[in-house]
């Protein structure tokens, strides 16, 4: 049987199933046992820690009011986003840090009022804001308070208190904050404890903190409070967590809710946020009104000097001069006038539209101030509208930390330069459009003025006064009554967030009890973690622990099993003939004529190498047991050591590597007859390797290694050759050629998984034939699978236990030998 049958028989072994995995993660049960009681322990630790946790929610809807004042000639946007758009704007808002910073400091939310409690003999402080005799206020916007560390309060009478402040440790030096400059200091104390009694009807002063604190129910006299003051930002970093979620799908109606276990908190907060958002919100909606209605206002001014200035000339012309128009006179003056409002507002219209394209839309923050009543272009009022939406969605995307590199922010910064690109286009457009009708009117104005070219001069002149005052007083018509609608758009302008229920304490209970959830999560990660833990070992451990990984990953066969020898000798077969890692050996030598092409099965002398890939895989040990193997069994054998660098087959068997060896026959010096020597073990002889050389390779590949070889194959039934490790050097290749069967050593938990690439290609490639792995120095084990024993499958094994010295059955080993089903060769 050639290899290829070989390989065929080995796979049948080689599949790894459900049960091999589980017998690894079986012999980890400590570490299981352990992670369960410590998960359990910590579950039943925060079980009796937590404290009531309460759900206190409210209701809102965000509604866009237009104003029933506005035309289409006086349409001031109020839009803040679009329908969809302001909800989400909207909840991102109240999550948002700047907005959060707001309520916080409103409510002064950083002070902790604090009682103390004891459970399971550990001390703990308890939320009891809104529970207190007492509120303290930050007023002196100079004054820096203690950071983290608590303040002990008790009133000694209604009106005073002792305030203790007691740093421990002999420490001294404190940090401190101003909640309104928003500035750190540090502080030494002249102590670490302090102590002073004050009046509550004055500002309370210490080198630490300064406040004020009121009274808001009768105090309990000598009973001990606790206040501390948090950081600023983490404070405002815990209440960015609000929950947010829509009552109705597609509609505006929102839920908002938090999680804590002091309802008053909660209450407090969600109105404040609410409110908070609400006054923003209604400040940025009127911010366009403010602006158009300030154009407006400027304008109107200088309109009203110059109708005051023209109706001054008229009439002290009217006073100097007695002259009328006359009828060709007045119908001139009706048509110019049409015309020259006509051609006024074309030249403001595109007045606008140039300070539009060059210089507002350069600069995002005076886009956001166009006056967009002044625009009379519907679809660039409407795109304008849009793009000033998107920048306001771009500075809340900043405001909550979203920064340019996002995904988001590059889309929404993609729809800007779009939108700009597009108005730009329009612009360009009404300037075209304006400028050739501009034309048409001027035209129409001088044929008019040419048919009246015969009038009296001072008829002329009147006639220019006429229009000048007609066209001023126009302006100053509709500048005034744009200012009165802007003013009372601006007047009506309501928040378009709207609350529906607001948050109250109705006597919610406690949400419900999570000790079993505890319990369950505890148990799980104490099963999911360890396995993740085994999982990583496993992915990062690649070592070699079983056949079934050779026979995955090469196409190499395995010829056999070598357990882990315990004797303390190397030569097995000789002290140890009866132990398990000697029949092992028995059994590789049984399955070495399946590696034996057909041709050379019948032949009597064979010639068998040992290699591995580098030092410390046994393949010297392997050699020599094998060789004992052949010559106890009644064949003449020979060993050869040619690991012509580093020689060390001699100290097995007590011999003395000298100038007596392979080398010394190779280049001359002796005869074969004087370099074979015997080993003691009847019908093995060995040859040693003699003399270190300078050049083993060229040694290697030297005729007289041929003739070796030839001589030898006539003396001797079998010639066993251990070579260097074949991943150092390229002996073991180079003697192959000699060679009627080639063992590959691989060591359990000591060989990579990589290291037998090369030689496993060559195998692909048909450049190496003959050859196979053998498995040595395993150990029985449930992380490797217990599928291949010493032997177990290949030979003998367990299934004949007693036979073996140092073979000790175990209970789960007999149970395991009843369900498991032996697979023989």
């Amino acid at each position: 049987m050639d290899s290829k049958n070989l390989k065929s028989i080995t796979s049948e072994f080689g599949s790894i199933d459900l049960k091999g995995y589980l017998l690894k993660v079986v012999s980890y049960w400590k570490l299981f046992v352990l992670s369960i009681v410590i998960s359990l322990a910590f579950a039943k630790y925060k079980n009796m820690m937590n404290t009531n946790n309460y759900s206190i929610g409210t209701q809102i809807t965000i509604n866009e009011k237009s104003n029933p004042m506005f035309s289409s000639n006086t349409n001031i946007s109020f839009n803040w986003g679009g329908a969809s758009d302001m909800v989400e704007s909207v909840k991102a808002e109240f999550k948002s840090r700047t907005h959060n910073e707001k309520v916080v400091e409103k409510l002064q939310f950083y002070i902790n009022y604090l009682e103390k409690e004891e459970i399971l003999f550990k001390k703990r402080f308890k939320d009891v804001y809104g529970y207190t005799p007492f509120v303290i206020n930050l007023n002196n916007k100079e004054s820096y308070q203690i950071q983290n560390d608590k303040i002990e309060i008790v009133f000694t009478t209604p009106n005073t208190i002792q305030l203790t402040l007691d740093l421990g440790e002999e420490r001294t030096a404190i940090s401190t904050y101003n909640y309104f400059t928003h500035t750190a200091a540090g502080v030494n104390l002249k102590s670490n404890r302090y102590q002073k009694t004050f009046d509550i009807t004055k500002s309370i002063k210490t080198p630490f903190c300064e406040f004020d604190l009121h009274l808001v129910n009768n105090p309990v006299l000598n009973k001990t409070y606790y206040v501390s003051f948090s950081s600023f930002n983490g404070t405002v970093g815990r209440y960015r967590s609000i929950n947010i979620s829509t009552a109705v799908t597609g509609t505006s109606l929102l839920n908002l809710s938090m999680q804590g276990g002091n309802k008053k908190r909660l209450i407090d907060y969600i109105n404040k946020t609410v409110e908070v958002l609400g006054e923003e919100e209604k400040k940025e909606k009127i911010t366009y009104a403010v602006n158009t209605k300030n154009f407006i206002d400027s304008l109107f001014v200088i309109e009203t000097n110059k109708l005051n200035d023209i109706e001054e000339q008229l009439i002290k012309f009217k006073t100097d001069n007695s002259v009328k128009l006359s009828s060709e006179g007045t119908r001139a003056y009706d048509e110019i006038l049409d015309y020259e409002n006509q051609l006024k507002e074309i030249k403001d219209n595109t007045e606008l539209l140039l300070r539009f394209k060059n210089n507002t839309l350069s600069n995002d923050l005076d886009i956001k101030n166009i006056p967009l009543a002044e625009i009379q272009n519907v679809g660039l009022q409407t795109e304008l509208t849009e793009l000033i939406n998107q920048l306001m969605l771009k500075e809340k995307l900043l405001s909550n930390h979203i920064y340019p590199s996002h995904p988001d922010f590059i889309e929404l910064n993609n729809k800007i330069q779009l939108s700009k690109g597009n108005i730009k286009s329009r612009i360009n457009s009404l300037i075209v459009f304006n400028t050739e009708k501009s034309k048409k009117i001027e035209r129409h104005i001088t044929e008019i003025k040419y048919s009246i070219k015969d009038l009296p001069l001072k008829e002329h002149q009147l006639l220019q006064l006429e229009k000048d005052y007609a066209l001023s007083e126009g302006n100053y018509n509709i500048l005034k009554q744009k200012s009165y609608d802007a003013g009372a758009a601006i007047a009506a302008n309501s928040s378009s967030i709207k609350v529906i229920d607001n948050a109250k304490d109705i006597g919610q209970g406690p949400l419900a009890n999570k000790s079993s959830f505890n319990y369950v999560v505890a148990v799980l990660l104490a099963v999911i973690l360890p396995l993740i833990f085994i999982t990583i070992i496993e992915a990062l451990d690649d070592s070699v622990y079983t056949v079934e990984q050779l026979e995955k990953l090469y196409r190499i066969p395995v010829l056999g099993v070598i357990g882990k020898n315990k004797s303390k000798s190397n030569l097995v077969l000789l002290d140890a003939p009866n132990s398990s890692v000697a029949e092992s050996y028995r059994a590789i030598r049984s399955n070495i004529p399946y590696l034996f092409h057909k041709e050379n099965v019948r032949k009597d002398n064979k010639t068998i190498l040992c290699t591995s890939s580098i030092g410390g895989e046994g393949k010297t040990v392997t050699s020599m047991n094998i060789a004992s193997s052949y010559a106890l069994s009644g064949k003449k054998t020979i060993l050869l050591g040619f690991d012509l660098r580093k020689p060390k087959i001699h100290k097995d068997f007590n011999l003395e590597n000298n100038d007596i060896g392979l080398v010394d026959y190779i280049i001359g010096n002796l005869s074969l007859e004087k370099v074979i020597q015997p080993t003691g073990v009847p019908g093995l002889d060995i040859i040693l390797t003699g003399t270190i050389p300078p050049n083993p390779s060229e040694l290697i590949l030297s005729d007289a290694t041929k003739e070796l070889f030839a001589d030898l194959k006539m003396l001797y039934d079998y010639v066993i050759i251990d070579t260097p490790p074949i991943g150092l050097v390229s002996d073991a290749l180079d003697l192959m050629q000699f060679s009627d069967a080639n063992i590959y050593v691989t060591r359990q938990g000591y060989t990579k998984k990589g290291m037998m690439k090369m030689i496993d290609q060559k195998y692909t490639n048909y450049e190496v034939v003959n050859i196979a792995f053998v498995l040595n120095d395993f150990a029985q084990s449930s992380k490797y699978g217990y599928r291949y024993g010493y032997g177990y499958g290949y030979g003998y094994g367990y299934g004949s236990y007693g036979y073996h010295s140092d073979d000790k059955i175990t209970l789960r080993q007999h149970i395991k030998n009843i369900f498991t089903k032996k697979k023989p060769i």
